[in-house]
């Protein structure tokens, strides 16, 4: 392709000599004046090689012309001919002065104009060569090669100087690349070099060393200034994304190391502090190097050391506290290093994750795992389970079902024998792609276990949306767990939270016997650590086989296929073709109960236990308003009030009325496809699931830590969740007498045992139904609902006082409560005026004499 050469002349016959010589070697383009000039180089300006300008030209003259192109900076760069009929030096000056490169006289010779013209533009194109090599393109800064050659020869000419050398880089640049666009990036880029100018004494060396990090050099002890400048350039930035820089230095000692090592080190301090928030600042130096050269002789030795066989898998005894047996295991893998000694996995596992090595490891540790497991059965052993490490990796790769499938099948392992480790942090980072991976894992028969569950990010949406088998709590979270009071901790929180999600439980890292009995009292399912064994070599776990064969359950009994107790799901409608199709659509998924009116549907769910029906689809039209019939008396059971309704109506029939007085979960015209009655009941489900959840949360935080009853913010939630079918309803206030005196006078212990005497006292006089609540230091609540005779009222509440009076105390000292009755009727709604009435009923039974209680009166 031609190069172009614009020629600017008002005169034609000028233009068409010019055209005739230039033509066989360049595109030549024509204007007849300045203005017309412009024109023509906004369009073509990137293609124009020369730009051949007479000075004296109607509507704009050359002098202008040039003025504006050399104030461009997209124009600037055009190298410009003058041609002139004068011989004036003043001219001549004039026109460099405006920013000409060269001259030719008129009239033109050919051979002249040719040299020139060919000349200037070799010239230019070396100078863009040089300019390429020396200066980074986007920012302007030192290109990295000509920063080392800089860096060289100031070395050279200060041999006394103290300098450094400091890299600093951009966190999650390609990130903010990503989220704002290439044009966006680029233009943080040049405010970073524009701020690295400005911060650098002027005696610094600035240069771009690729991508997203900037190097320079600077005098020793200067880089501190420098960082503070710069950071404080990027906080008046006004950006509203959080741009962050990390530095690292290396201090210039030893001059015999070459300049590209000295940038190299800066950057490796850089490295160093990458993944470590709030540290922004690192210096290479013999910590830091040993560090490095010890990871590097590592990462040298991994693929010999895999090869070898260096690589030992070990096993840790995994202990059943229901059948206190040996119930399994969990693989280990350990590294023997010829030379290196034994390696802690705490420093070559992180590292191999980083490399991706660890996928060829793990599967190693698979393959390993299965063998040792045929050649136990071949043996004889019992076959139990062994748990294997599936790192974040592992997940990423498409063939991992295939991998573990035909690994178990190579040795003749059941899928259910090999369970697959997983953790909490690699659903955080791609939760679609583990979800899709373990859904397709289970399938295969693979039992799924959540490891370091409580080290992170132990998010409840995860259990909730993962089907796992097992979840195992990390033994930094045991540590601290088991060290709190009972009441304090939310271990017993977790387990039942796990128990409800029909998960097992395994505690990691037990090392005392406290900590074995808490976590049996609370029902831990699995337990292991150094109170039982530390992990040991395949041959000593072999004999511990011997001295203890387990009572395991064979694998197709762990499998979550095996299960047999379908939830139940109760469809109460009057068309039976309707509720057979129901039962064919959730045919495996539910035991499906059927009712054609409210009687029958009462029946169902009191035959089949109201606890275990999980959800009723309920037609609209029972005959004679059956459906409200129905929904009031599963609303009024305690045991089953919360189960979800799903209310189905005929299309076409007008009943909104009706609908809001039956005050359902959902609502579902019958003329719809089934598919949609099935997700509707599964979202439904999973709702109250996340509800029950959401409620176990706050059950937790709304209990008194020491008597397990209520505390005021737990008693008032109860209070707003009241419905009307808990009237009427009597509220006590009951006040411990004399409790400040038994702290004083016999330690708070003795108190704390007065206290937990009545909250056990009120847990025998009243029903599972009812509040309970310690409402303040020695005071306490109770709501007793549906009250059915207001002649037992004040009896009940004279029969807690007469009881408490066992409680003993020395010195002859006599326990002693008194308390206040106030009702509720139907007619109004509970609130904390009740409990006014409540307190001045107590008033006038205190006043009255100690031990004795009253009911308020207008």
């Amino acid at each position: 392709m031609q190069k172009q050469i614009l020629i600017v002349e008002d005169n034609m016959l000028n233009r068409e000599i010019l055209k005739e010589i230039l033509s066989d070697a360049y595109t030549v383009l024509e204007a007849e004046n300045g203005q017309e000039a412009l024109d023509v180089l906004r369009e073509h300006a990137d293609d124009i090689a020369v730009i051949l300008l007479d000075v004296m030209m109607p509507v704009m003259d050359g002098f202008t012309f040039l003025d504006l192109i050399k104030a461009d900076d997209r124009l600037s760069l055009i190298p410009v001919i003058i041609m002139t009929q004068s011989d004036s030096e003043a001219d001549e000056v004039a026109a460099l002065a405006h920013g000409a490169t060269d001259f030719v006289p008129k009239p033109y010779r050919p051979q002249v104009i040719l040299h020139r013209v060919a000349s200037i533009i070799k010239l230019r194109e070396t100078a863009a060569m040089v300019n390429l090599f020396q200066y980074d393109r986007l920012t302007g800064l030192f290109s990295r090669e000509f920063f080392y050659k800089k860096v060289r020869e100031r070395l050279r000419e200060d041999p006394e100087g103290e300098y450094s050398i400091v890299c600093s880089n951009i966190v999650n640049f390609k990130l903010y690349n990503d989220s704002f666009g290439v044009a966006e990036g680029d233009r943080l880029l040049r405010e970073a070099a524009d701020a690295m100018r400005r911060a650098v004494d002027p005696s610094g060396i600035c240069g771009r060393f690729g991508a997203d990090r900037f190097i320079c050099l600077q005098e020793s002890g200067k880089e501190a200034r420098d960082r503070a400048v710069f950071d404080s350039d990027q906080a008046e930035s006004g950006r509203s994304c959080n741009v962050v820089m990390k530095w690292g230095v290396y201090e210039i000692t030893d001059r015999s190391v070459p300049v590209e090592q000295m940038c190299d080190r800066a950057n490796l301090a850089v490295d160093s502090i990458k993944d470590q928030y709030n540290c922004h600042f690192a210096v290479y130096d013999d910590v830091l190097r040993g560090k490095l050269l010890r990871e590097q002789a590592i990462t040298e030795a991994m693929e010999t050391a895999l090869n070898e066989g260096q690589f030992v898998v070990y096993y840790q005894p995994k202990y059943s506290l229901n059948n206190d047996c040996l119930a399994g295991a969990e693989a280990l893998v350990r590294w023997v290093h010829p030379e290196l000694g034994f390696l802690s996995p705490g420093e070559f596992i992180p590292l191999f994750e980083k490399n991706g090595f660890i996928t060829r490891l793990d599967r190693y540790v698979w393959e390993n795992v299965c063998a040792t497991l045929r050649l136990w059965r071949e043996k004889g052993y019992p076959q139990l389970s062994v748990s294997v490490n599936v790192s974040r990796a592992d997940v990423c790769h498409a063939d991992l079902a295939d991998t573990l499938l035909e690994i178990v099948r190579k040795y003749g392992v059941e899928p259910a024998q090999l369970h697959l480790e997983l953790t909490e942090s690699a659903y955080t980072e791609n939760p679609a792609q583990i979800l899709s991976t373990v859904e397709h894992l289970r399938e295969l028969g693979f039992i799924i276990e959540m490891d370091d569950f409580g080290s992170g990010y132990s998010s409840l949406n995860m259990l909730n949306q993962m089907k796992l088998d097992i979840l195992k709590l990390d033994m930094k979270f045991i540590r601290s767990e088991t060290s709190k009071p009972m009441e304090q901790g939310i271990l017993r929180f977790i387990v039942g939270l796990a128990r409800w999600l029909n998960l097992s439980v395994v505690a990691e890292g037990v090392e005392t016997r406290e900590q074995l009995e808490r976590l049996r009292e609370i029902g831990c399912d699995y337990v292991q650590g150094y109170f039982f064994a530390r992990p040991m070599p395949a041959g000593e776990f072999e004999k511990l086989l011997q001295a203890q064969p387990p009572k395991y359950p064979k694998p197709s009994d762990a499998a979550p296929q095996a299960k047999t107790d379908l939830v139940k799901l109760l469809v109460a409608d009057e068309d039976a073709e309707y509720r057979g199709k129901v039962r064919e659509l959730f045919e495996g998924h539910y035991e499906v109960l059927e009712a054609a009116t409210a009687q029958e549907g009462i029946a169902c769910i009191r035959e089949s236990g109201q606890a275990s029906v999980f959800a009723v689809i309920l037609s609209a039209t029972l005959p004679e308003k059956g459906a409200l019939a129905l929904v009031k008396a599963i609303r009024q059971a305690p045991a089953c009030w919360r189960i979800p309704i799903l209310t189905t109506m005929p299309y076409g029939e007008s009943c909104e009325e009706y609908l809001q007085e039956l005050d359902t979960d959902d609502f579902l015209c019958k003329h719809h496809p089934l598919k949609d009655l099935r997700r509707r009941v599964f979202q439904m489900m999973r709702m109250d699931a996340h509800h029950v959840r959401e409620q176990l949360l706050i059950d937790e935080a709304g209990r008194d830590y020491l008597t397990g009853l209520l505390n005021r913010r737990g008693f008032f939630a109860a209070l707003d969740a009241l419905r009307q079918e808990d009237l009427p309803l009597a509220m006590y206030l009951f006040d411990l007498d004399d409790l400040k005196k038994v702290n004083d006078q016999f330690s708070h212990n003795k108190g704390d045992e007065m206290l937990c005497f009545f909250g056990d006292l009120l847990r025998r006089q009243t029903r599972d139904g009812d509040i309970l609540c310690r409402y303040g230091g020695d005071e306490f609540v109770v709501v007793l609902r549906r009250i059915a005779s207001l002649d037992s009222i004040l009896q009940k509440g004279e029969t807690i006082c007469k009881e408490f009076q066992e409680f003993p105390l020395p010195d002859g000292l006599q326990a002693a409560c008194s308390g206040g009755i106030a009702l509720c009727g139907t007619d109004e709604r509970p609130s904390a005026e009740l409990i006014e009435r409540a307190d001045a009923a107590l008033y006038r039974a205190k006043k009255k004499h100690k031990g004795s209680c009253c009911l308020w009166k207008k």
